[in-house]
């Protein structure tokens, strides 16, 4: 019976959270709205990247599929911290339904983890998409070499890579949900500063040992380094990498923000019991 509940719950949060998103608009323009981010974010990098080369006088293949894998799979962060720190604040303060579900036999976390599900679901389609697009432009239309042996991918470590660095991001989510819960105003901005730090340390679009000593360190100590790094070993295989200790560190480093995201989380939500925040509204 638990597991069943639990199943239901996260079924009808995924479908709850995809009708939130799309009851807003047409079809076509929903579509053209929550893609256009990630596929423009993808050309204005690729484009930043050509340009420089132009003018250095040299284009470096590797150099741009470096850029073009890690910007391609950063939507997967960049999709799950916006829709988990946005949603406390749609749930309490803008459809006030909060204090229901918290009283729901479903628990709070299998509905947030339902809805943050739903955003993974959003960003395996713009990532499917982003990909098609960017090798029909950069290859096909800029003469750029995508350099992917599409028939030879590592699935099978790439889908382990996934499923860790999906139960990660999730977990972040978790702590944001956990600021949320104890603040108000913050989450417009929250998201931002968070895909900020994890898209400059993260080594999504240049090697994290061109930063400064302590920069290294922080990228050292983020699970979305080592992701990136396994899902571009996945897509093209290096003599020199070590695949079973970057999966090593990917665990241990997932591990951590998952403790450090449930314990906050609970922490945040015996704080919000205690002092009513829960059902709290916010006046604009």
């Amino acid at each position: 019976m638990a597991i069943g509940t639990t199943l239901r719950t996260i079924k009808e949060a995924i479908w709850l959270g995809w009708k939130v998103e799309t009851n807003w608009a047409d079809p076509l323009v929903f579509a053209i709205y929550y893609l256009i981010r990630p596929i423009a974010g993808l050309l204005i990098v690729g484009f930043i990247f050509l340009i420089g080369s132009t003018v250095s006088g040299t284009v470096n293949p590797e150099l741009f599929m470096y850029l073009f894998i890690g910007n391609s799979f950063f939507i997967y962060v960049v999709q799950v911290m916006m829709m988990m720190s946005m949603l406390i604040h749609e749930d309490r303060s803008h459809y006030e339904v909060l204090k229901h579900i918290y009283l729901t036999p479903g628990s709070l976390h299998v509905y947030i983890v339902g809805r943050a599900l739903n955003g993974v679901m959003n960003a395996s389609i713009a990532l499917l998409l982003t990909l098609g697009l960017g090798v029909i432009v950069f290859q096909y239309g800029l003469g750029v070499p995508i350099q992917i042996d599409w028939f030879n991918i590592n699935l099978g470590l790439l889908s382990l890579t996934l499923v860790l660095g999906i139960i990660c991001f999730m977990a972040i989510g978790f702590i944001l949900c956990a600021i949320n819960i104890m603040t108000s105003k913050v989450q417009f901005t929250l998201n931002e500063y968070v895909t900020g730090i994890l898209y400059l340390f993260g080594g999504v679009v240049f090697l994290p040992e061109i930063l400064p000593q302590w920069g290294q360190y922080v990228s050292n100590a983020l699970p979305v380094t080592y992701f990136l790094r396994l899902v571009r070993f996945s897509f093209l295989p290096q003599g020199n990498f070590d695949p079973q200790l970057n999966l090593l560190y990917l665990l241990a480093t997932a591990t951590a923000t998952v403790f450090v995201g449930l314990i906050l989380f609970k922490t945040a939500m015996f704080k919000a019991r205690r002092d009513g925040l829960i059902d709290k509204k916010e006046e604009y």
